[in-house]
C-alpha cells in the first residue's frame, strides 16, 4: 500500500507538470519536473539512511556520507523549484511547488518504509 501510495504521487507530478510543459511553459513544467526527481531521490536515499543506521551491516561513515549527498540533493530541489516559482492551480486553490514537494517527503518516507520492511522480510 505504501509504494502504491508513493507511485501514485510520482504519477500525479508527472501529469501536473507535463500538462505545465504543454500549457504554459515548457522550461517551467521541466524544470519542475526536475525538482520533483531530486527532491524525491534525496528525501528517500536521506530516510533509507536514517532507517538503517542500527543495522550492524552498514558503517556509520558511510551512511553519513550517503546522507550529506541526499541534503545535497533535497537543497538543490528546494532551490531550483524557488527559482521556477511554480504553483499548482487546483479550481480556486493555490498549491505552491514548495509544498507539493514537501508532499513528496512524505511519499519518500513512504516508500522508505516499504523497501525497508521488503528487505528486513527477506533475511
Amino acid at each position: 500500500m505504501r509504494e502504491i501510495l508513493a507511485l501514485g504521487y510520482a504519477f500525479l507530478t508527472l501529469i501536473i507538470c507535463a500538462n505545465a510543459m504543454v500549457g504554459a511553459s515548457f522550461r517551467v513544467g521541466a524544470e519542475a519536473l526536475l525538482a520533483y526527481a531530486l527532491n524525491f531521490a534525496g528525501m528517500a536515499i536521506l530516510f533509507v539512511c536514517f532507517l538503517a543506521r542500527d543495522e550492524k551491516k552498514y558503517p556509520k561513515v558511510y551512511l553519513i556520507a550517503a546522507a550529506a549527498g541526499a541534503l545535497v540533493l533535497v537543497a538543490a530541489g528546494f532551490a531550483l523549484m524557488m527559482r521556477t516559482g511554480f504553483r499548482i492551480y487546483f479550481y480556486d486553490a493555490v498549491i505552491p511547488g514548495l509544498v507539493w514537494l514537501l508532499v513528496g517527503g512524505v511519499a519518500a518516507l513512504l516508500w522508505s518504509l516499504h523497501m525497508t520492511a521488503r528487505l528486513r522480510a527477506r533475511w
